[in-house]
């Protein structure tokens, strides 16, 4: 492997270890939800709540890792010296757009949810 390829290989495993332990936070999160006593025996209003503040949470800490994307992708793009960057730089981009729809979709999703439980 050459040097281009070892520091690839050390920006994957970076990504994967931040993707896992955001997943791992998520996760925990939601298992410390699901695990505070009289959660399960609440009543509706009260799970509304709690269903509201965790959205407000994640789609705050979303929002923000979002925002940060989309700088770092907008700073590729504009840095770009081939086109192989400047591709590279576009698919940030759209992941990034795409990771804002779903931040921005997020309370409707949650408003289908409670919804259901009414």
């Amino acid at each position: 492997m050459n040097g281009t390829e070892v520091m690839r290989s050390r920006r994957h495993e970076r990504r994967v270890r931040i993707a896992s332990g955001f997943a791992a936070v998520i996760g925990g999160v939601c298992t410390l939800v699901l695990l505070v006593p009289g959660v399960a025996l609440a009543s509706t209003e009260q799970l509304v709540g709690v269903l509201n503040n965790l959205r407000n949470w994640i789609v705050g800490i979303a929002g923000t890792l979002v925002a940060v994307m989309l700088t770092i992708a907008g700073l590729r793009y504009l840095l770009a010296s081939d086109p192989g960057e400047t591709e590279k730089a576009k698919m940030a981009l759209r992941a990034a757009a795409i990771g804002f729809a779903i931040v921005i979709l997020a309370p409707a999703f949650v408003a289908i949810l409670a919804a259901i439980l009414e």
